[in-house]
């Protein structure tokens, strides 16, 4: 995206803003159609794509021209039969690759960005609650999970470095999906208890069936005491882009069983992308979250506002880097 400069966005930055979805485009539909997959490991004629793929061919060949513009296919030879081959993380688009998930992701959430002025006008969602997404297309919510492990290989914050969730500690990851965090953490020797809603805990345990070292437990932690766990049982809660799924009144209720949840002096830890992050992300952030939830990017002084709200002393900044926040609150 282009931003501004002193005097503002000009014309060519509006067209370069207004028509940066046709790439984004381009590789949701080779996704869609598996050109990655099709090419495989050898070069190939966009006709023999075309077959593969069951596409036209005279299109097929302009996406794929399209794609080798963009670096993720290397075109060889010219005239009416060049041949194409994967480049770069091309491999990884093709079905089933870790990035075919994020693509597929955010394939389905350009399409609700076009009714941003929906939830501009009321407020409201565009996208249904997350419990109504399980149950109605489950297929697409765990690759939609499988997509935020992805990314948070790629740009997720390390938090293996903050001591409270250091070796030895026993560690509840709140809401943490397929194991984004929990698999560094006990990777690096924390005890960790993973609680999710029934189906993604069915999942998540399907996910990590060889890490014995991590624990699921399937709660809805809206409605069960200290988040499912035993409490005073956990050394540190990490809620890892939790906080933002909800709503105040959620956030709260989530806040209350984390300190059941942790032993006298015990810490929370917060993961989040503020809404006050670096331009022009927090405010596209923010923008996401109200399509998609009823909650929002919080500011990182909201944040420590409801940790300390919920009882949490000496909130402190954990010290990773921008554009993620990281908040430690102790249980006093």
């Amino acid at each position: 995206m282009t931003e501004g400069t002193e005097d503002g966005m000009d014309a060519y930055g509006v067209l370069d803003a207004v028509t940066a979805y046709q790439r984004s485009a381009v590789i949701a539909t080779a996704v869609r159609v598996d050109v990655f997959g099709a090419i495989g490991e050898a070069a190939m004629t966009a006709s023999a794509v075309a077959r593969v793929c069951g596409t036209a061919e005279a299109p097929t060949r302009t996406l794929l021209d399209a794609l080798a513009d963009m670096s993720l296919l290397a075109r060889d030879g010219s005239g009416t039969a060049p041949t194409y081959r994967r480049r770069g993380a091309a491999a990884q688009l093709a079905r089933g690759g870790a990035l075919s998930d994020l693509a597929a992701k955010e394939d389905y959430l350009a399409g609700q960005w076009q009714r941003l002025d929906e939830t501009v006008r009321t407020g409201a969602p565009t996208i249904p609650s997350w419990r109504r997404r399980l149950e109605d297309d489950p297929a697409s919510s765990r690759t939609f999970l499988r997509a935020l492990v992805t990314l948070a290989r790629m740009i997720g914050a390390d938090l293996t470095g903050i001591a409270e969730l250091g070796a030895g500690r026993a560690v509840v990851d709140a809401g943490g999906g397929l194991g984004s965090y929990a698999v560094p953490l006990a990777d690096h020797g924390a005890h960790v208890r993973l609680v999710e809603l029934p189906q993604v805990a069915a999942w998540c345990r399907d996910e990590l069936a060889a890490r014995a070292d991590i624990e699921v437990v399937a709660a809805d932690m809206l409605t069960v005491p200290a988040l499912g766990v035993a409490p005073g049982s956990a050394d540190t809660v990490l809620m890892s882009h939790l906080l933002h799924d909800l709503d105040d009144a959620d956030v709260r209720t989530v806040l209350a069983g984390a300190r059941d949840a942790l032993r006298p002096g015990g810490a929370v830890v917060v993961l989040e992308i503020p809404g006050d992050a670096p331009a022009p992300l927090g405010a596209m952030f923010d923008l996401m979250m109200q399509i998609e939830t009823p909650g929002r990017a919080r500011r990182a002084g909201e944040v420590a506002e409801l940790l300390r709200e919920a009882g949490f002393d000496r909130v402190r900044d954990g010290g990773v880097a921008a554009p993620n926040l990281v908040l430690v609150g102790e249980r006093g």
